[in-house]
């Protein structure tokens, strides 16, 4: 068997040059960026979905509390847009009041309080009385609390969270009193 040289160029080409590293860096780089970018978005996603869940938890809770004890009270006894004050059936002082800045809402029977919300950018309550309005089918307020038979309750909640403000939606409950 004969073997003969075909070639007489004795240059060869035996790796990448320079310019081969540069652009596979650059589509790495682009690659790593757009991940990173998806990534930041999907945390953004998942970190509001997590506090609008924990935001329903709290309003869920807040509004079944509220519901049996305004239905039970025996009657108010003090009254303002951030606090109100009954005597619950079994004689005891109970007390709901917002703090505007700590942004929370407590609950005080007796001696012990309570904290139902926390991160509520306004609260307010109002009194209705056992007559409705023709107009919008809402009770007629008042501001004697000896003719209150209805609290309304007003709040949004809103939470500061990977730079961006997420905020629910806000939260209108009319309780009548039983008695």
């Amino acid at each position: 068997m004969v073997c003969r040289i075909t070639s007489t160029n004795s240059r060869r080409i035996a790796g990448v040059t320079l310019v081969d590293y540069i652009m596979g860096l650059a589509i790495g780089t682009l690659v790593l960026g757009a991940v990173c970018a998806f990534s930041l978005l999907n945390a953004r996603g998942f970190a509001s979905f997590s506090s609008y869940t924990s935001f329903d938890l709290a309003n869920r809770r807040t509004m079944d509390q509220m519901t049996k004890d305004f239905r039970m009270v025996q009657g108010v006894t003090n009254f303002s847009s951030n606090t109100i004050s009954m005597v619950d059936y079994d004689g005891t002082p109970l007390k709901y009041y917002y703090n505007a800045g700590k942004q929370v809402l407590n609950r005080v029977k007796g001696s012990v309080t309570n904290t139902l919300l926390t991160d509520c950018t306004r609260l307010s309550f109002s009194m209705g009385m056992r007559d409705m309005t023709n107009a919008t089918f809402g009770f007629e307020p008042t501001t004697n609390w000896w003719e209150c038979k209805a609290i309304i309750v007003d709040w949004s909640c809103s939470l500061k969270l990977l730079g961006s403000t997420n905020e629910d939606l806000p939260q209108t409950h009319t309780v009548v009193i039983r008695n």
